[in-house]
């Protein structure tokens, strides 16, 4: 090791910003540590041998930081580590890493080859247009930042990478997506016990993970890849939000740290929390971050932030129960539905990467999970599905022409409610997963989005196309705050109804399973009512139709391919088994 420290001055340093900054007075450098002394060791280029290193005493450390400025020395694109006691420390708060192999395979053998790395931190914002969406106007779209684009079948020019979304952006903007959520796109061990494919997991939360970027391997600043892929999604309307998994022990504050990097440095728009309730509750009303959208599982806090969104498996539960024809789910599915809370938004989903795909829903009872290696013991054992009549791929008529309408029904319970929606990447064309309800280890066709299946979809994508297109049109659809139920603005009609055989009346008997919802457009700035029609019962039931004075009901969405609708003298319609026919008024002419 060559010891060169008669080149640069090292003074204390006041700010305690932990990681590396280049800043105007040099670099700054901050690591927490029990010890009386840290030994830090700087690399030029890939050398092996360290060009640098320094003892950094207790004189430069106050409470448990060791912080000290280096000057008069050029540092861009050298590595590091620290030492104390003989261990080997990479920095926790690094914003760029090196030495990791393809995978980003971090373990306690190769930890010594891992570094930070310090960068430039520079970069041209300039062009940028941040999108400013109202929170109830959004629709989010998940992805996972490999796999979304990894299958040969995407057909882009840099598959599995940053690159590689943001080839796909005209394609989520036809779609009517305007926020995208990544699963976890920082440095996150890969190998551990078994692979992990999905990152949930403790890491590196300060820097983007190397192998998802396409510059990585050649050298490149894979940083500003991430930083060029949030950028055209802004130029382009859409907000992006990363997902983070922070264990039970981890300091609140190194979480709070990690969300206020990455709204300075990376811009994201948000971020999908899962950690302990201890943590959420301290970055709540956090003042740096208050204009981030805040994900989390339950929030249950009357702290003053408007951009609080609750992730609602409970929405999944009861729709899939509806869906699949539980008797005794109306009352709760109309509770979900409706729910829009003051304080804390709500995310709509009936499929995420935890569970089957929204295919795999109607096309499995059963999870096939054997060649995740641990004898089909790993996922949820119940998933609220129904096969239609045949367990996996089928090629009988009648099962694909019901599995096709419960996806249809399935889309429009998320994309009707009201709350945020939220697609799974995939869903809106039929991606499937073989009945896999858990790939977290599968880095591979299993996991990826097929997207082969898309040109035989299409009718299906171009369904989904347009119920998103309906709700963005229909405000009611999607109000800012929670509908009464009432005639509290004296229109003559209330701003949500609920309608069974008999119009005005609630029909929640365990036994049915239609229901009629009537939307008034007048208390979102609409000139239409908008009037749902669920039946998910296997027979033909006849729902009452609200009178609207001086109006009638057209038919705008029906589910069911075979069967049409016909409205009795706008007093009537008969919605076929299984379907959901949507209505709209229109003036008499």
């Amino acid at each position: 090791m060559k010891n060169i420290s008669n080149r640069y001055s090292i003074n204390i340093n006041k700010n305690f910003v932990l990681g590396v900054e280049k800043t105007d007075n040099g670099y700054s450098f901050a690591i927490v540590s029990d010890n009386d002394e840290i030994t830090l060791f700087l690399f030029k280029d890939d050398d092996r041998d360290s060009h640098l290193s320094i003892v950094i005493g207790k004189e430069y450390k106050i409470g448990n930081v060791f912080s000290v400025i280096l000057k008069n020395i050029d540092l861009d694109g050298y590595s590091y580590v620290y030492m104390a006691d003989g261990e080997i420390i990479v920095d926790p708060y690094a914003k760029m890493l090196t030495g990791l192999p393809e995978f980003s395979v971090i373990d306690n053998s190769g930890l010594v080859n891992v570094r930070g790395k310090i960068g430039n931190n520079r970069y041209d914002w300039k062009s940028e247009n941040k999108p400013v969406i109202n929170k109830e106007d959004l629709i989010i779209y998940k992805l996972h930042p490999r796999g979304f684009t990894m299958s040969p079948s995407s057909k882009v020019k840099y598959p599995g990478t940053f690159r590689g979304i943001t080839e796909k952006i005209p394609y989520l903007k036809k779609l009517g997506i305007n926020a995208v959520e990544l699963m976890p796109a920082y440095e996150f061990k890969e190998y551990d016990y078994h692979f992990n494919y999905w990152g949930y997991n403790d890491g590196f939360y300060f820097a983007p993970k190397a192998a998802y970027s396409s510059c990585y391997k050649d050298g490149g600043d894979y940083t500003s890849e991430f930083k060029d892929m949030v950028k055209k999604f802004h130029i382009n309307g859409i907000e992006v939000y990363m997902e983070f998994y922070f264990p039970r022990e981890i300091y609140a504050g190194v979480v709070l740290d990690c969300l206020r990097y990455w709204k300075k440095e990376y811009h994201i728009d948000g971020a999908h929390l899962i950690c302990d309730e201890r943590v959420r509750l301290f970055i709540a009303e956090d003042p740096y971050i208050k204009d981030m959208r805040l994900i989390y599982s339950d929030w249950y806090t009357d702290c003053n932030n408007s951009n609080l969104i609750e992730y609602n498996e409970g929405f999944e539960n009861v729709t899939r129960k509806l869906l699949k024809g539980d008797e005794g789910q109306l009352r709760d599915f109309v509770d979900a539905f409706k729910k829009n809370p003051l304080h804390t938004s709500v995310i709509n989903f009936i499929a995420d990467n935890n569970g089957f795909t929204l295919m795999d829903l109607v096309s499995y009872d059963r999870k096939h999970n054997e060649d995740n290696g641990e004898h089909n013991r790993d996922g949820k054992d119940y998933n609220i599905s129904w096969n239609c009549g045949e367990e996996g791929p089928s090629t009988k008529r009648k099962v694909l022409v019901q599995r096709l309408r419960n996806r249809k029904n399935a889309m429009a319970f998320v994309l009707l409610a009201q709350g945020i929606p939220l697609i799974y990447s995939g869903d809106e064309f039929g991606n499937s997963q073989n009945g896999n309800n858990n790939t977290y280890c599968q880095d591979n066709e299993t996991g990826w989005v097929d997207w082969s299946v898309l040109n035989k979809n299409r009718k299906f994508l171009n369904y989904v196309t347009e119920l998103i297109k309906f709700r963005k049109e229909h405000k009611i659809l999607h109000t800012e705050k929670e509908l009464f139920q009432t005639d509290y603005k004296y229109y003559g009609l209330p701003d949500f109804s609920i309608h069974g055989s008999k119009a005005w009346y609630q029909e929640y008997e365990n036994y049915n399973r239609h229901i009629g919802i009537m939307l008034c457009g007048k208390y979102a700035g609409d000139e239409n009512e908008v009037y749902i029609g669920i039946n998910m019962h296997w027979e033909k039931h006849t729902l009452a139709l609200p009178k609207v004075p001086d109006k009638k009901w057209k038919v705008v969405i029906n589910t069911n391919d075979i069967e049409s609708i016909t409205i009795e003298e706008e007093r009537t319609m008969e919605v076929p088994p299984r379907s959901i026919v949507v209505l709209i008024s229109e003036k008499n002419s």
